[in-house]
């Protein structure tokens, strides 16, 4: 969509469309891959994938919010949530329905029954539900059909809180600065998080929690931010100037003088 179209859709609801990206497709399919291979056996840790794609998911959430806070001077949080919903509860519920159909026809009672038990909170809070039961992760994932769903629930909390703060933070003057050092502060204290709650047998706490995982979407955000894409830009313009310089000598000084 171009700028002219975005900004004269109804309403202004359309934000302007960050250009695709393609290597992001690259890191995607490197993070299924991480996730099929740990889930096979193949791949210990089971962080990387999933990392992976948070980190990816806080950068183009961000990307947009702060090109729409700049395009159009304020974010529209409600149609910016709509969106999100139109994206995700479609296929969830998909998902969901062919789920318990299946696990009807197929799964035994007890399954069945943690399946309903499961499905109401499937797409929201699914993995604070499983914290709060109790119910380790690595136990559980071969009998609670939902349980994968975890990873979703903790993209949807994010949806639904990172967005507050990135309208009310981001407004005014130095507005992107506040938010990198929002995100940069919320990072620390979510890997301090992790740490602390995946030292332990049953690591279902460190695994799921959103506060805990929140470290790799804040890390995304904070890359999609001003002075961090600045800095980037003059660390590889530094690195480039040097290995040019460098490339030149080579090139131009010939051997034995």
């Amino acid at each position: 969509m171009s700028r002219a179209t975005a900004r004269d859709a109804p309403g202004g609801a359309v934000p302007v469309r960050r250009a695709h990206i393609a290597p992001l497709d690259g890191l995607r399919g490197l993070a299924v891959l991480a996730v099929l291979l740990f889930h096979a056996g193949h791949l210990s840790g089971g962080f990387l994938g999933v990392d992976l794609f948070f980190v990816l998911s806080g950068f183009l959430i961000t990307g947009l919010l702060l090109r729409e806070a700049a395009d159009r001077g304020r974010i529209g949080l409600f149609a910016f949530w709509v969106r999100r919903a139109r994206r995700l509860l479609p296929a969830l519920a998909v998902v969901g329905v062919g789920t318990l159909l299946l696990a009807w026809a197929f799964a035994g009672p007890s399954v069945l029954l943690f399946a309903l038990d499961d499905a109401p909170v499937a797409a929201q809070s699914v993995n604070w539900h499983f914290i709060t039961e109790r119910i380790g992760y690595w136990n559980a994932s071969g009998t609670r059909l939902f349980a994968h769903l975890w990873s979703v629930a903790v993209e949807w909390q994010f949806y639904l809180a990172w967005p507050l703060v990135v309208a009310f933070a981001g407004r005014g003057r130095g507005g992107e600065r506040r938010i990198a050092v929002l995100a940069g502060a919320g990072t620390l204290v979510s890997l301090a998080l992790m740490l602390r709650f995946g030292d332990v047998v049953d690591t279902t706490r460190a695994y799921e929690g959103t506060d805990t995982r929140a470290f790799a979407l804040l890390l995304g955000a904070l890359a999609a931010t001003a002075p961090v894409r600045g800095a980037l830009a003059r660390v590889q313009g530094g690195v480039w100037r040097t290995a040019g310089a460098r490339s030149w000598r080579a090139v131009s000084v010939p051997s034995g003088y």
